[in-house]
C-alpha cells in the first residue's frame, strides 16, 4: 500500500489531473506489461506459456502485471477445467492498435 501523504504520490495525483494520458501510461509502465501484450496478440495463451514466451520473466512478477492488466482492462482471464487462459480484451486490441501506430516513431 502506497503513502497517501507522500510527495510521489501528490505528484502522481496531480498529473493524472493536469494530462489524461498519464494514466494510461501508468497502466502500462510495468517493465513486462507491452511485452505481456504485444505476446497475447499472437493468441490467446496458459501462465505456463508465458514463462516459455518470455523466459527472463520471473513468476512473481507476471503475477503481478497479470493482475494489473486484468484490474485495467486490458486483458481477460478465463479459466477452463485445467487451467486459466489469457486473451485481450477489446481495449487491450484497441491499445495494441494505437502502440503499434507509434512504433514508427522509434525510429526518430
Amino acid at each position: 500500500m502506497r503513502k497517501e501523504s507522500s510527495t510521489n504520490f501528490s505528484n502522481e495525483n496531480t498529473l493524472k489531473e493536469f494530462c489524461a494520458a498519464h494514466k494510461v501510461l501508468m497502466q502500462i509502465s510495468g517493465r513486462w506489461k507491452m511485452s505481456i501484450l504485444f505476446a497475447l496478440t499472437e493468441r490467446e495463451l496458459r501462465y505456463n506459456e508465458f514463462i516459455d514466451v518470455l523466459p527472463n520473466l520471473s513468476e512473481r512478477i507476471l503475477t503481478k502485471q497479470l493482475g494489473e492488466l486484468q484490474r485495467d482492462n486490458l486483458i481477460l482471464k478465463n479459466k477452463d477445467k485445467t487451467s486459466s487462459v489469457y486473451s485481450l480484451t477489446t481495449k487491450g486490441k484497441d491499445f495494441i492498435v494505437l502502440i503499434k501506430s507509434f512504433q514508427s516513431l522509434g525510429s526518430l
